[in-house]
């Protein structure tokens, strides 16, 4: 089934991804605070100069490690990867049951299947239509984020679409 089309710069991803009704119309602080933590983390400037120091790359694979075993023990269990598109404004994907526009949700998005950093996006319904086999959904995330936090974002999309496009 064909996903959503998006209107700014995007990428298809499948990633462990999940929707689920948001009671109270925002995220908890936790969710806020750990979703800009990780928001940080992925919009680092990436050095990808071949000649840097060993040392500063294994001190930053240490590091990354640390990370990760501590994501682990916080999310044990992994939610199932999702075909997804990912945009600066909004997130489309294909599901089986419809959803009305306007209707609250909480996005729980894992950026990297291989990684436990994770997101959480308060999110309303844009837009569902009917499609071949269900519904492709779009979803505003524009109210998800600060002023602060949507440059982190904006960045990290940037930089994943540009290597969508050099992978094509």
């Amino acid at each position: 089934m064909p996903l959503p089309n998006l209107d700014t710069a995007n990428f298809d991803a499948e990633l462990p991804f999940d929707a689920s009704p948001l009671s109270g119309g925002a995220c908890t602080p936790q969710q806020m605070r750990e979703t800009r933590l990780a928001l940080r983390v992925l919009a680092a400037p990436v050095d990808s100069a071949e000649n840097t120091d060993p040392l500063l790359q294994r001190l930053e694979a240490k590091l990354d490690l640390a990370l990760e075993v501590s994501l682990l023990t916080r999310y044990p269990d992994r939610l199932p990867l999702t075909r997804c598109r990912i945009g600066m404004e909004a997130i489309g994907w294909c599901a089986s049951a419809p959803l009305n526009p306007g209707t609250p949700l909480l996005l729980t998005l894992f950026p990297n299947p291989d990684s436990a950093l994770v997101l959480y996006l308060a999110t309303s319904v844009q837009l569902c239509q009917p499609s071949d086999s269900g519904f492709q959904l779009t979803v505003d995330i524009r109210s998800a984020f600060s002023e602060y936090t949507l440059r982190l974002w904006e960045k990290w999309v940037f930089r994943r679409h540009r290597r969508a496009i050099l992978d094509r």
